[in-house]
């Protein structure tokens, strides 16, 4: 737990570990199949994009049983009439009529009108009649002949929407045996008047589920998580199930609808048929007109209802799907137009987690939600053209998934580094509050990652110089003042000499009664020796500053008739360890080594460096150490080989009396 807890501190690993978690939830979700309805409604609106609702196919015929043929022959159209619908179609020749009107019982119920529609269906081989797999029955003059049987079931996303997206090939589920599709079998004929080869390509692996190559363009067998399907919707129970039937992304390109032509050449009202039952019984049709072509016989009429939802339209009348459909087929198998394709589920995750884990990197990298906001439209944007073009290219890409988990990756790595940055920020502001200058705790936040660890500062050696100040005498002058008197007057002692520590470039570490303690070169570390040189000549120039205001602070305090002091300095320059130390309730930066503890001694050493006239106020002693640093910036007395207590060995000290420079800091 604290290893992982470590590792959360790390914007990278947080980033990655909470992107990792969005991914997870994402596919979680989209399994659940809670991302259906998103990836479809974007799969609608590319397919409305493309499609062509006013071009028509030459190719296919549509005959339709108007409202004049309802008043005229009333409903449903009897046996006898449909056979001399059927018969005079066939004299025009086409390449097959397929006959889109349930007949599994005879009209009217009497039979006596059957046989003559029993002897046609016989005799036409061109007529291919329909069933309606778990509900009507094919004619039964065809039961012998099953190849002239097809299924117009039409695949319905029950579990979603309702909508009709996809197409049927062959019917496969809970039958004896496969059965064709209403447009794979009319479309089969007509390929075979042009003599374009039909075959079954097997797939390895999976001998019992060949594809079809129609002509040109192998036909992909959809799977039940093709694209933005997940366990591709049954229908309901009481029928046979769809999932393993042998069906493709349908594309609703053209025809969506059919355009009679006045005699005059000008477009009439749109209807959704060619040719009416009275123009096909009165001989009103060219001869030329359906010759070669695919006839469908079907009822158009407004007042039968047969209103589908599709992504182009909500009330498309099934026989429009079906032409539809057969066209998709006709543009595969002749020109080569590839059906709707998918990726395998393994590319699709992959694709979900590059964008989710770019929402995640595109948040570590910015920061800013200014910066962050416009960057994921740019990509949220560029996923969504990308999708669109490759859709047109034939490939349906998933769009909602992606998206939402970059877009959630990058909410939530932005919640958390955010999070860090205040938890950080704050144990900054608990660690060096009013201890540095605002250039080194804007330097100690824009690297942050190098010092704090779990809320504490990370450990780390450097090389820096140890100030400590300490007044003379100062328990006798506190045993003459009152305490209300002596808190004021020290407070001004500390308000005087401390602030020269920041101006200085050094920070406060602690103040120790009367003492006070200041590190130059932390917590910031300093690499060269040219830095460790001018952290010593800071410590030193702050030296004679305070030196300067305590003089300054002793005429106003005898002027106000207040005790004057002197004070005491032991500089010296080292390693030592930086770090923070304390309670999870209470930290503090501090710095230790044998360094720390010799600029102590060397405070206390003032004592018995003997008087000096010029430094009367305050004696500043240094180590050589310091300076050796100094480079003869300044004018120095050798005091000689001290004993400092709990040093072993003797330490040479040196007195520091004024700058050598005049533009040295003050």
């Amino acid at each position: 737990m604290k290893a992982l807890q470590k590792a959360l501190r790390r914007p990278s690993v947080a980033c990655v570990l909470i992107s990792l978690l969005v991914l997870a939830a994402v596919l979680g979700v989209r399994a659940k199949g809670w991302l259906q309805r998103p990836e479809l409604i974007a799969y609608d609106f590319f397919v409305r994009q493309q499609s062509e609702p006013n071009v028509a196919d030459d190719r296919i015929v549509l005959i339709g049983m108007t409202e004049d043929d309802l008043k005229d022959y009333g409903y449903p159209l009897d046996d006898e009439k449909l056979a001399q619908v059927l018969t005079a179609l066939d004299k025009l020749n086409p390449c097959v009529i397929g006959l889109d009107l349930y007949r599994d019982l005879p009209e009217p119920r009497d039979r006596k009108l059957y046989p003559r529609l029993e002897a046609a269906l016989k005799e036409l081989k061109r007529v291919i009649a329909i069933e309606r797999v778990g509900y009507f029955k094919a004619p039964e003059a065809l039961w012998d002949d099953p190849d002239r049987i097809v299924a117009n079931n039409l695949p319905k996303d029950f579990t979603v929407d309702g909508h009709y997206r996809r197409g049927p090939l062959v019917l496969e589920t809970d039958l004896p045996s496969p059965m064709s599709s209403l447009s794979l079998g009319l479309t089969l004929k007509y390929l075979e008047q042009k003599g374009i080869p039909v075959e079954l390509v097997e797939v390895p692996g999976q001998p019992d589920a060949p594809l079809f190559r129609l002509g040109k363009t192998v036909f992909p067998r959809l799977t039940p998580d093709a694209g933005g399907y997940v366990g591709l919707p049954r229908v309901p129970k009481v029928l046979p199930a769809r999932a393993r039937d042998y069906e493709f992304l349908a594309d609703f390109r053209a025809p969506q609808r059919f355009c009679k032509q006045n005699k005059d050449g000008q477009s009439g009202r749109d209807t959704p048929y060619d040719y009416s039952f009275r123009e096909v019984l009165d001989g009103k049709i060219d001869p030329d007109a359906l010759r070669g072509r695919i006839a469908i016989v079907a009822t158009v009429m407004q007042s039968i209802k047969d209103s589908n939802p599709t992504p182009i339209e909500d009330n498309l009348r099934g026989v429009q799907i079906h032409v539809m459909l057969i066209h998709q087929l006709l543009q595969a198998a002749i020109d080569g137009v590839k059906p709707l394709s998918w990726w395998p589920e393994w590319a699709e995750i992959v694709w979900i987690a590059g964008f989710t884990l770019l929402g995640g990197a595109l948040s570590l990298l910015l920061r800013s939600p200014w910066k962050l906001a416009p960057a994921l439209a740019l990509v949220l944007g560029g996923l969504g053209y990308g999708a669109w073009l490759s859709f047109k290219d034939g490939t349906w890409l998933l769009l909602a998934a992606p998206g939402i988990g970059c877009f959630v990756a990058a909410t939530f790595v932005t919640s958390f580094t955010a999070y860090l940055e205040r938890s950080e920020r704050g144990a900054m502001q608990t660690l060096f509050s009013k201890h540095v200058s605002p250039s080194v705790a804007q330097a100690l936040w824009a690297e942050r990652e190098k010092f704090l660890e779990g809320g504490r500062l990370r450990p780390q050696r450097l090389t820096a110089t140890v100030l400590f100040t300490d007044l003379k005498g100062f328990s006798t002058t506190s045993e003459k003042m009152d305490p209300s008197t002596l808190m004021d007057w020290m407070n001004e002692y500390m308000n005087g000499i401390a602030h020269h520590v920041d101006r200085h470039g050094g920070m406060v570490n602690k103040f120790i009664g009367d003492a006070i303690m200041a590190v130059f070169g932390a917590p910031v570390a300093h690499q060269s020796e040219e830095e460790f040189d001018q952290d010593a000549r800071n410590a030193v120039d702050c030296a004679l500053a305070m030196r300067r205001e305590l003089a300054q602070l002793n005429a106003g305090w005898k002027a106000r008739g207040l005790p004057t002091t002197a004070m005491r300095v032991g500089i010296y320059t080292g390693p030592l360890v930086a770090g923070s130390m304390g309670s999870a309730q209470r930290l503090e930066f501090t710095v230790l080594g044998d360094t720390v503890n010799t600029a102590a001694r060397l405070e206390s050493a003032g004592k018995d460096a003997g008087d000096d006239p010029e430094a009367s106020e305050c004696m500043i002693l240094i180590g050589d150490a310091t300076w050796q640093r100094l480079h003869g910036r300044f004018v120095t007395r050798l005091v000689g080989p001290m004993n400092l207590k709990g040093k072993q060995q003797q330490i040479i000290v040196h007195s520091v009396l004024a700058p050598a420079l005049q533009n040295s800091p003050s």
